[in-house]
């Protein structure tokens, strides 16, 4: 028997299978079915073409499956299928297909003799019968759209690769989200990279994202345990009380100034400098003019520094380095330090999560009818106790205090990236001039206390230098 041929073929064989893993319908199944069929009614099997859509849905349109658009372009006289919704899954595809044979003078039937298209009985039976596949189709699609969402709201996992963070495991012969022990520690070094100064972008080359996977992860509830379904977070029963997929990876204070960092660097509050700027621009300037100077580069396109005005250029290879070494021989051996807020007990993120809940939770109330009406008023006494118990415990007051992270300064430069070490050096009131070329050594570096024009806060979580 011949495959997709483009001549014009006498009896066209229809194959369409959606899952290759199938068998109960596999090709093979239909191929002999259609056998039997051809020879029952007198046809010879050597004047069949063979038409196939393997891995094909049959709820895409005609046009859209090669090997039936082979088909309607070959123009048979009779085409032949193993049952109906092998050639299509909804009534409008399959009356165009219909309205396509009665055009090119073709029959369509069906190895279990359902569909004789050849008579006016025969084409409304073919319709009903499609009306009954899509049913069927949207009834399958509806049973698995229950059941998913009855999965969601006992906290099992539902189908697909677990979010970054977890893992699958089974209990009870279910699906539920596990913590992943090397992706959480990856997570937990990111993030406090990030509250400590770095930049979305940077932080997410110390896990096995991307940026905008990283920043998806940040946004979401992911990390707290919880799961969204599209845009909604996903609550129990009471559409009010989020359901717990698995254990949290952060706390809702740690996952809030994560948000809070994000939204000061997505708003200019506290851009990171680009990757692009030098390292030491800002801090360095020229000796003639005591002008700042900037980033650029050179006709070959080597990074430097150089003065405004023109009066003198510097590799930035060259400086950066020099600076590198000055600040591992002056401070490499001092223990890094970070700037902490300590005491108190900031419940923020409780309250305004908890703040959330009764926005969700009026939300229900103001469609609720009178029997659901007294459970969700228990569920809003229960909440305000709650939140009454979370304002008396709230106290934001807290002092600063300097946090050694058992690493030294050297350590730190080793991890930090260009971003990072830039504000370190500006925290450490770093200076440097530049001389003219005259000069054996061009470059002179001092320390000290940062500028009083520098903006308040601007050493918040930065690394400061203890000695030992």
């Amino acid at each position: 028997m011949e495959h997709m041929t483009e001549q014009r073929a006498v009896i066209a064989v229809y194959l369409r299978l959606s899952r290759e893993s199938d068998d109960s319908v596999s090709l093979e199944t239909q191929r002999s079915f259609a056998h039997r069929w051809l020879l029952a009614h007198g046809y010879n099997l050597a004047d069949a073409v063979e038409y196939i859509d393997a891995g094909v849905s049959g709820a895409k349109p005609l046009e859209a499956r090669k090997g039936m658009a082979a088909l309607m372009a070959a123009r048979p006289t009779v085409v032949v299928a193993w049952k109906l919704d092998r050639f299509a899954r909804s009534v409008s595809e399959f009356l165009r297909l219909v309205a396509w044979a009665e055009a090119h003078g073709a029959s369509i039937a069906t190895t279990d003799n359902a569909i004789d298209t050849t008579t006016a009985t025969g084409r409304m039976v073919a319709t009903v019968l499609a009306a009954l596949a899509e049913w069927e189709r949207n009834a399958i699609a509806s049973r698995i759209t229950d059941g998913h969402a009855t999965r969601r709201g006992q906290g099992r996992w539902t189908s697909g690769r677990p979010p970054y963070g977890y893992r699958v495991e089974r209990r009870d012969g279910a699906a539920y989200l596990a913590i992943d022990d090397d992706q959480t520690a990856k997570i937990r070094k990111a993030v406090g990279s990030l509250v400590n100064g770095s930049t979305v972008a940077a932080t997410a080359r110390m896990t096995d994202l991307s940026e905008p996977q990283w920043r998806r992860l940040l946004k979401s509830p992911t990390l707290r345990g919880q799961r969204a379904h599209k845009g909604e977070l996903v609550c129990a029963a009471d559409g009010i009380t989020p359901v717990k997929f698995a254990e949290p990876i952060l706390s809702a204070a740690e996952l809030l100034e994560v948000r809070e960092r994000m939204l000061a660097l997505a708003t200019g509050q506290e851009r990171a400098p680009r990757r692009a700027t030098p390292m030491c621009s800002g801090m360095a300037s020229c000796h003639r003019c005591a002008g700042k100077l900037h980033g650029g580069t050179s006709d070959k396109g080597i990074p430097l520094y150089r003065c405004k005005a023109g009066h003198v250029t510097i590799y930035a290879e060259t400086l950066d380095g020099r600076v590198e070494a000055e600040f591992l021989t002056t401070f490499g051996s001092c223990a890094e330090t970070v700037i902490r807020l300590e005491g108190g007990n900031d419940l923020s993120a409780e309250l305004l999560e908890a703040q959330k809940q009764a926005e969700r939770l009026a939300a229900r109330m103001a469609t609720a009818g009178p029997l659901m009406l007294g459970t969700l008023e228990n569920l809003a006494q229960d909440l305000e106790d709650t939140y009454a118990r979370l304002r008396a415990a709230h106290d934001p007051d807290a002092r600063e205090a300097q946090v050694p992270t058992g690493r030294t300064m050297a350590q730190a430069w080793e991890m930090y990236d260009v971003p990072a070490r830039s504000r370190l050096l500006a925290g450490m009131g770093l200076r440097v001039t530049l001389h003219p070329k005259q000069l054996t050594d061009r470059l002179t570096v001092a320390w000290g206390p940062t500028p009083e024009k520098a903006p308040q806060g601007e050493l918040d979580g930065l690394s400061t230098c203890d000695t030992p």
